[in-house]
């Protein structure tokens, strides 16, 4: 039989994860910043963008719709649009009416987008690895890069 949950248990573990959640939010947005500023000096892509070339490039050979990829990003259907709307002027995605309903479009990535995505997710990986690897030594982030990096390959279970 299982033990029941102590309530002062449960308060413990909200204030953990609470505390944990207020040194992840300032890591991602650091992070986030740095990347992008990296990754639109040496590819011309900012991480934004190049995340939504990512899920195309994923999907390919098939086509995604613009709400698709917002719900796959978490963003509206506008900032999709726009960012793909940048994609498709620079040449890396095409963008075609679907012929039931020309209110939507369905989105593919281009070879020069596939081959910018390549190019640009290695850079991605290498720095994320670099800054976890630095922010494990950090004091002010080392438990929360230790619970993100966490080793093994299974998922926790509800």
């Amino acid at each position: 039989m299982a033990e029941p949950h102590k309530s002062g248990s449960r308060d413990a573990d909200a204030e953990t994860l609470s505390r944990l959640w207020e040194r992840v939010v300032p890591l991602f947005a650091s992070l986030e910043g740095q990347l992008d500023t990296l990754l639109t000096r040496r590819h011309g892509i900012g991480l934004g963008p190049l995340m939504a070339l990512g899920a195309l490039a994923g999907e390919r050979p098939c086509s995604v719709t613009v709400s698709g990829l917002a719900r796959r990003l978490g963003v509206s259907v506008s900032a999709a649009s726009r960012m793909l709307t940048h994609l498709e002027r620079s040449g890396w995605t095409a963008r075609t009416a679907w012929p039931c309903d020309r209110r939507t479009s369905h989105v593919t990535v281009t070879d020069a987008g596939l081959a910018l995505w390549t190019r640009a997710s290695r850079t991605l990986e290498h720095e994320l690895d670099a800054a976890f690897r630095a922010l494990r030594f950090d004091e002010r982030y080392a438990h929360v890069v230790a619970r993100l990096c966490r080793t093994g390959d299974t998922m926790p279970q509800d």
